[in-house]
């Protein structure tokens, strides 16, 4: 009889990373040491339902992804790339990504990471419902943010969530949890590196193998200056 198989506690990091770059990797090291997660899943969108198309393919923007990773020591082992959004209904509701990571990993828990902005748009997502109860959450800071706007978040969604100082983070009826951030911020949005690419700038943020690939697929207009 085969052994029964680990259960693992899985971040999964949701995006359009257009393109990677070292703010997102320095929040995924961050919350697989705070949240002692034991693996997290960068997640790229082929078509995100809130935002615009993302300027390079769904194959370039893996391939990006799996480059950084692969020159990241710190990573290897315990951060991966996951393309199981490619072969899903579009737009990619995060629901549809969840349900299909539980029929693949059964028994894994699955934690969401998202931005504090991101908590305050809950209510508006594709069966947020049934996702609540899938999921557990980890709440990453925006500065915008008010961190009392998180606490009224939570306990406005179903089921509410109310927070217990003594373990310091927010417990749902259902017993999901949740767990904010305080102390990293989510990364700033790629358009401004997007916008120095096609200036023919090296953003300081890109990581080398994202920039090589970005300069041998002639990737958002770059070009080098003479």
């Amino acid at each position: 009889m085969a052994a029964p198989e680990e259960r693992l506690t899985v971040g999964l990091f949701g995006g359009t990373f257009d393109p990677v770059h070292q703010g997102h990797l320095d929040l995924a090291l961050h919350v697989l040491t705070r949240c002692r997660l034991d693996r997290l899943l960068f997640i790229p969108a082929p078509l995100p339902p809130h935002k615009r198309r993302p300027l390079a393919s769904f194959a370039h923007r893996t391939a990006m992804i799996e480059a950084a990773l692969a020159a990241c020591s710190e990573t290897r082992g315990r951060v991966a790339c996951s393309r199981i959004e490619a072969h899903l209904p579009t737009p990619s509701y995060t629901i549809h990504t969840v349900e299909a990571l539980h029929q693949a990993q059964p028994g894994h828990r699955h934690v969401l990471i998202i931005g504090a902005d991101s908590l305050l748009d809950l209510p508006h997502w594709h069966r947020i419902d049934d996702l609540l109860g899938l999921i557990d959450l980890i709440v990453v800071k925006r500065e915008a943010i008010d961190p009392a706007a998180i606490d009224r978040a939570l306990a406005a969604l179903t089921p509410g969530f109310s927070y217990d100082p003594a373990q310091g983070r927010w417990f749902g009826r259902d017993g999901r949890t949740v767990d904010y951030l305080g102390d990293i911020e989510l990364p700033v949005s790629s358009s401004a590196i997007r916008e120095e690419l096609a200036r023919g700038r090296v953003p300081a943020m890109l990581p080398p193998p994202v920039l090589a690939y970005i300069k041998h697929h002639r990737l958002y207009g770059f070009r080098e200056q003479s």
